[in-house]
């Protein structure tokens, strides 16, 4: 759809039927994010983004739309500001910490194990500050009054839990900071609160689930 004007329609044609089913339900209980992290060139993203938006506002103009960010949600794109939909990034670097020992990324176990902060690496060190100027572009897209929120955040159930909380915490802190919110990925399962399968948590039972206090915990503080 990023080239071809056949395959566009139908995209279109898809949120158009999605606008007219939901129309009149707010968009406090329904939302329309359009394309879970686009691998495009900002031209082609602006493209689709606007032709899509068109659609779903003919059908339904006070629908909530929100779009990810370019380069697996890393990248706002300020070219459709103008639209007024929200902006989705994501709070997974460095991925090295994420999505440590994750098969679809640390494919070959490469990884070195987490630490936080990072400085591992000799030219791609993490730590607090540099989280701060990786945001620091959806901070200044929140400014000028778009809607950003974190998506995803997370880090895979491999990484050591005292890692995933200390760098949790810096992620948050500068999030909200900025008045954006995030969500976590998942909530049960290998990055989540719930069955996480994590080996150095100290759970507690939940009806019938495992439970990760430490990490409720911690999202509860900025609630």
């Amino acid at each position: 759809m990023w080239t071809d004007k056949e395959a566009l329609d139908a995209f279109c044609f898809h949120w158009d039927i999605f606008a007219k089913r939901y129309r009149g339900i707010p968009s406090s209980s329904v939302s329309f994010d359009l394309i879970n992290e686009p691998q495009s060139t900002t031209v082609e993203y602006e493209k689709v983004v606007r032709a899509a938006t068109k659609t779903i506002r003919a059908a339904d103009p006070q629908r909530l739309v929100i779009i990810d960010g370019l380069k697996t949600g890393n990248e706002p794109v300020p070219e459709v500001a103008d639209l007024g939909v929200g902006q989705s990034c994501r709070g997974y670097s460095p991925a090295g910490i994420s999505h440590y020992r994750a098969g679809w990324v640390d494919k070959k176990s490469t990884f070195p194990e987490p630490i936080w902060p990072d400085t591992q690496g000799k030219t791609h060190r993490w730590d607090r500050r540099r989280l701060e100027e990786h945001y620091g572009k959806w901070a200044r897209l929140a400014e000028k009054g778009i809607g950003v929120h974190c998506g995803e955040a997370g880090a895979y159930n491999k990484t050591p839990h005292k890692v995933v909380l200390a760098w949790l915490r810096d992620i948050l802190e500068i999030l909200t900071g900025h008045g954006i919110g995030l969500a976590l990925w998942n909530f049960r399962g290998p990055f989540g609160i719930i069955d996480s399968g994590r080996k150095d948590a100290a759970y507690e039972d939940f009806n019938g689930h495992r439970l990760d206090r430490k990490l409720l915990d911690l999202l509860r503080e900025f609630e």
